[in-house]
């Protein structure tokens, strides 16, 4: 016998509350009903409970919030919130913050099963993780990324992937394009730092029309040259308009863009076309650095171990601890990409099962003690000092442009060519900000 799904609507209007339940039981689902926060949280604790269905007022006797609470002790639940348009700052901030959807009152009967039927299908997609099966991580911060690229990948909707070279931004844009219902679209690969007028219109704007299925990946969207820029909006807004004019279009088209620095920064310095970027960056997904997720090295360590053991005929099957040890103290500069480097020339030298800690300091020495070019000390001299003033003046850049005695149009294409951004000089006060902003939101 098959099992209901279970759907709990906690609502303090109960005329509401009884219009939404008579439509979902009209589905063949069971439904709970409650106009109680605290009723409502016996429920989860007490059912197997598969969505939510509740607004942002309903509070506890402790004053806090039913959907705070679901999220923090449910986080697979999904919750669907009911609003009215005067709410829409809350919405906001709660989307970001994991929420799967909203419903305008008056309640529509087509819209709320349509929403509930994909906030069900969703939650049982996000069950299987085969999506994202290629990154591997044990770490809070790129599961958070993982959980943001997840919750994005459910609709059609733009992304900017940023981060350093090698961090695995197109495997994530994979991952993303796997997540689709729809997950035999093509994916398109365009790598804008190799891109003429002849090659855009024939891998790119050919294919922006009013049926288009397709992930479209732009790699370095920021190396794409101002002439291609207005090219690719112009393409863009034609075909918005195209799938505008037409009710019913099959159109399934999602472009998700990289870069390795800061998107944002580089239109603001002039250097990208403003509509462009809003019509490409609706949501921002920063991967960390290797350095900022050093607990991953193990695991990847040994991920590129197997792989390049198996495909190199070597009976390797080990990294010693001291090895390990050598290999969490490295930088890094080129990421998980240079770890699988590494890994691989060690696994083709080693003549044991295990890989010594001798191996590794070997090719990580040599690595770190070449002699290198005068451009290349130059360059790490440069980005040295640069990094310095930003941090000495917390990321201000007029004031680091004095200290340096540059004008701001000189010490920004600095600081463009060495993909330096003044906002991560400033990060933590803004953070604490945004968190002040969003608690006022939510009360």
């Amino acid at each position: 016998m098959m099992t209901k799904t279970t759907i709990l609507i906690a609502d303090e209007d109960k005329e509401h509350l009884e219009q939404v339940k008579s439509f979902l039981l009209e589905q063949n689902y069971e439904v709970f009903c409650t106009a109680d926060g605290d009723q409502a949280l016996l429920i989860l604790q007490q059912n197997k409970i598969d969505l939510l269905i509740t607004n942002f007022q309903l509070s506890l006797v402790n004053g806090n919030k039913l959907y705070k609470l679901a999220q923090a002790q449910y986080q697979s639940l999904p919750i669907l919130i009911t609003t009215h348009s005067t709410a829409l700052a809350e919405a906001l901030v709660a989307s970001q913050k994991g929420i799967y959807g909203f419903i305008a009152k008056p309640i529509e009967r087509l819209h709320l099963i349509e929403i509930a039927r994909n906030a069900l299908t969703s939650t049982k997609r996000r069950n299987n993780t085969d999506w994202k099966s290629g990154i591997l991580t044990c770490t809070k911060e790129m599961e958070k990324v993982l959980d943001q690229a997840h919750h994005v990948a459910e609709s059609n909707i733009n992304v900017v992937i940023q981060g350093a070279k090698g961090s695995g931004k197109r495997l994530l844009a994979k991952a993303i394009h796997s997540v689709a219902a729809n997950d035999k679209k093509p994916f398109i690969y365009i790598d804008c730092a190799k891109l003429d007028e002849d090659q855009l219109n024939e891998q790119l704007l050919n294919n922006l029309n009013k049926d288009t299925k397709a992930t479209i990946f732009l790699d370095n969207i920021n190396k794409l040259a101002a002439p291609l820029q207005q090219s690719l909006l112009t393409s863009l807004q034609s075909c918005q308009r195209a799938i505008a004019a037409t009710p019913h279009s099959d159109s399934d088209l999602r472009i998700i863009c990289s870069c390795k620095a800061n998107l944002e920064q580089i239109m603001l310095q002039g250097y990208f076309d403003k509509e462009l970027f809003y019509l490409l960056n609706i949501i921002t997904l920063n991967i960390p650095a290797l350095r900022e997720r050093v607990e991953d090295i193990p695991l990847l360590a040994r991920h590129f171990l197997a792989e390049h053991s198996l495909k190199h005929n070597r009976k390797v099957r080990n990294i010693s601890p001291g090895a390990l040890h050598l290999l969490a103290k490295a930088t890094w500069p080129n990421n998980v990409k240079q770890l699988g480097e590494v890994v691989k020339q060690v696994v083709i030298d080693s003549t044991s099962p295990v890989i010594s800690e001798k191996l590794i300091a070997a090719v990580i020495s040599d690595d770190n003690t070449a002699m290198p070019s005068f451009n290349q000390a130059r360059a790490s001299f440069e980005r040295d000092y640069l990094v310095k003033v930003l941090q000495v003046t917390e990321g201000n850049v007029t004031h680091a442009a004095r200290i340096a005695e540059r004008n701001r149009t000189d010490f920004y294409k600095l600081l463009n060519k060495h993909e330096l951004s003044p906002t991560n000089f400033k990060q933590k006060t803004r953070r604490s900000r945004s968190t002040r902003t969003e608690q006022k939101l939510l009360g």
